[in-house]
């Protein structure tokens, strides 16, 4: 959990601007309250460039996602804030927030508006100062167990970006979410890259999310791998950490789930698992749900809060094209 202050202070949580010109890349973790490793991750890393006075060309902004649903320790407050980052939903969540007073903001039974209108004037601030390209990383963790890996995005440059980094890449995630940040920011201009670091508790999430920050800072052009400390190490960590799972992971389906159907995920699956047709999965009031088919149970949900049972996927033996893709 994190303490909520000032708007600004506990919305920044931490930045570092070069002296020269060159890329920006934004760092937003907490977007679920209950994922505050991402937070802890990046405001490490930019403390320990700091330290080793690490020349940067451009600028490392870190922001906290959620601030009230961070210092509550839950996804969300009313709502996912992860699923309402449309250009309409953000205009109005600023329009409302200007009819409110500050002590009112969050009173009126929707946070997740007043954090939304926070964090999209947070991103325009940090997009309009930027002295070149803007990347972004979106870190998030699990429920279940289980490794890290990458969320794809459908242009080259996304591509470009996610090749960076040594973790099975899923593709057409975000066309099964609605409202998702990664693809709010790219319609700013940005390539951004959303990140599942492992389990929300775990030390080798943290662990890994730091790897991802470090990587995050040479793929995008503000430091070279040489001059950044434990580059090499974070590169290795993360390769290690695929094992022999898929370079590229395919969505096929998603088990939507609400509170009415007493959804309850079979235990034991890792947030990325292979698994043969037939294995029961989950069970609701309808009876049990199974495997359709050879493949890959994503991101299964042992968590109270969420609309999204698991993901089921297939391994994709090569770089998809445009209409199989995001």
């Amino acid at each position: 959990m994190i303490a909520v202050e000032s708007e600004r202070g506990a919305r920044v949580i931490d930045q570092m601007r070069g002296a020269s010109p060159g890329p920006t890349l934004i760092v937003v973790g907490g977007v679920h309250g209950n994922e505050p490793a991402g937070v802890n991750a990046a405001r490490r890393v930019i403390e320990r460039l700091r330290a080793a006075g690490t020349p940067l060309a451009g600028e490392v902004v870190a922001l906290a996602g959620n601030v009230r649903a961070l210092a509550a320790g839950r996804r969300y407050l009313a709502r996912d804030l992860n699923r309402q980052w449309t250009a309409d939903r953000v205009a109005s969540a600023r329009a409302a927030r200007e009819r409110l007073e500050p002590a009112d903001a969050s009173a009126e039974g929707d946070p997740e508006a007043i954090e939304l209108a926070e964090l999209a004037d947070e991103l325009d601030r940090a997009i309009a100062r930027a002295r070149g390209p803007v990347h972004a990383l979106d870190l998030h963790t699990t429920s279940a167990e289980g490794i890290p890996f990458a969320v794809v995005g459908q242009s080259a440059a996304h591509r470009a970006f996610a090749g960076a980094f040594p973790l099975p890449g899923i593709v057409g995630l975000e066309e099964q979410l609605d409202g998702v940040l990664t693809s709010y920011l790219g319609r700013l201009g940005c390539v951004a890259l959303a990140v599942e670091g492992g389990q929300h508790e775990s030390a080798a999430a943290l662990s890994s999310l730091e790897a991802v920050v470090l990587l995050g800072l040479a793929a995008a052009g503000l430091v070279a791998p040489g001059e950044l400390p434990g580059h090499a190490a974070a590169r290795d960590l993360l390769d290690r950490g695929r094992g022999d799972l898929p370079h590229l992971i395919e969505v096929v389906s998603r088990h939507e789930v609400r509170p009415e159907h007493g959804f309850r995920m079979e235990p034991g699956f890792a947030n990325i698992q292979r698994t043969g047709a037939g294995t029961l999965l989950a069970r609701d009031g309808a009876g049990e749900i199974r495997a359709p088919f050879d493949g890959l149970v994503l991101l299964p949900l042992y968590q109270p809060q969420g609309s999204d049972g698991f993901f089921y996927g297939r391994e994709l033996a090569a770089p998809p094209t445009q209409s199989a893709s995001q």
